[in-house]
């Protein structure tokens, strides 16, 4: 059983000449006794902030289990290759892994293992998790990981531009386009939204995801049959792409802007708005940012009248590798690493900067909210009315691409709205048919 408050904290005194007590958690769940003292557990990892601060929490948990753990970290652009060459040669080198939402179908049960018995023992109630964080690594054979990396998006703007044009941030996508265009007209060079339209790793549609939801659409009905087709997926996709075709209040070349060109053409003061994920906060410290923390705002996504407002999630997770010989140690580090107390000390700590946050509790946590300016409570806002996610099957990385290419050849006058969703729906029912 995990330690008693009392206990732990006795282990942190212990410790405290050491000068870890600042990555120790106030409590975690630790098996009393040191049952595990000796082992040594692999995790492989992605690039990022969020993983680094997890490795520096590493020497506080060796004291308190006796467990050796060592990161291995690889380039995003590289994971999915690395993960797919550990399952395929059946290797046991990492005990634990992080994966992305729409590789994890792909590794389930050929390399990763359900943890839903591991999470029975040790109390962990999923329900500390939004539904949308929880999803990606749910599927019928039980939950393969715990949601660790998750992003939302939001929609930034202009606090000064908008007061100077009297106008309150967006509700719905027609109040986003009324403004656009207002902001726009006042302020010549000055783009009302910017938004990735490009297809580069379907990034045209994260944001095309949302009006999809919003209008009533989805991406496949219960039978997993692509719908997105559907009168609301016309209605969806002329709304979203109508912003750069009709209304044009994007920038010019937005057809083919990414994400990175859409953030960054708004930190540079050249957009009104841009939706986009939450991680962007921290673009306002960087050099190449003109804009001030002080003209910038975030509301939750507009959404169609009557309608609450959703977010696109993009969530990585922890896994444990089916294959693993040291189970229980590493399900006693993923159970510590993964705990609400060990993610609010690294949001709270001066010296971290990664916004990524998972748990309702620290989403409405008010020291977080103190230090991030109210962010994560509009995410938890924004996740409150969010009941729709990408679907967890093999299939869809390939749809996603189909999906790209045509919401591209709209924008880029290539096809019309009617005639793109159908060959995109075509080559979905052709790939769903095949299995991926």
């Amino acid at each position: 059983m995990p330690l008693s408050r009392r206990q732990l904290l006795a282990s942190a005194a212990a410790i405290a000449g050491t000068g870890l007590m600042g990555s120790l958690p106030a409590r975690a769940a630790i098996t009393p006794g040191k049952p595990f003292d000796g082992q040594e557990i692999n995790v492989l990892a992605v690039q990022s902030t969020q993983f680094a601060a997890h490795e520096k929490k590493v020497a506080a948990f060796t004291e308190l289990t006796g467990i050796k753990v060592n990161y291995v970290y690889v380039p995003f652009v590289s994971l999915r290759e690395r993960l797919t060459s550990e399952m395929v040669g059946g290797s046991d080198d990492f005990d634990i892994v992080t994966a992305m939402d729409v590789w994890i179908p792909g590794l389930v049960d050929r390399y990763l293992s359900p943890v839903d018995k591991d999470l029975g023992a040790r109390g962990i109630d999923l329900a500390r998790y939004p539904e949308p964080f929880v999803a990606p690594g749910r599927f019928t054979g039980g939950v393969y990981g715990l949601p660790v990396r998750c992003h939302i998006q939001l929609l930034w703007y202009r606090k000064d531009l908008f007061d100077k044009a009297g106008l309150q941030p967006p509700k719905t996508w027609g109040e986003l386009v009324e403004a656009g265009k207002k902001i726009q007209e006042q302020n010549p060079g000055t783009a009302g939204v910017t938004i990735p339209y490009g297809p580069r790793d379907g990034q045209n549609l994260m944001v095309w995801y949302n009006f999809l939801w919003g209008a009533g659409g989805d991406l496949f009905d219960a039978d997993m049959k692509p719908i997105f087709n559907s009168p609301e997926g016309i209605t969806a996709t002329r709304d979203f792409t109508d912003i750069i075709l009709k209304h044009k209040i994007t920038p010019a070349g937005a057809a083919s802007f990414n994400e990175a060109d859409s953030s960054t053409f708004f930190f540079q003061g050249k957009a009104a708005m841009v939706p986009v994920w939450w991680h962007v906060y921290n673009r306002l410290s960087l050099p190449d940012a003109t804009i001030k923390a002080d003209q910038v705002g975030f509301v939750t996504l507009p959404s169609y009248p009557g309608k609450g407002s959703t977010t696109y999630t993009n969530c990585w997770i922890y896994g444990v590798n089916g294959q693993t010989k040291k189970r229980d140690a590493a399900m006693e580090f993923l159970d510590y690493i993964t705990s609400p107390e060990v993610e609010k000390s690294i949001l709270v700590d001066p010296n971290e900067h990664d916004v990524v946050c998972v748990h309702w509790q620290n989403l409405r946590d008010a020291d977080i909210n103190a230090r991030f300016n109210g962010m994560h409570a509009m995410a938890a806002k924004a996740l409150e009315t969010t009941d729709k996610s990408i679907p967890n099957i093999p299939e869809f990385l390939p749809i996603v691409d189909a999906l790209a290419v045509q919401m591209s050849n709209i924008v880029t006058g290539g096809a019309t709205v009617e005639a793109a969703l159908e060959a995109a729906h075509r080559q979905a029912e052709r790939i769903m048919r095949r299995g991926g």
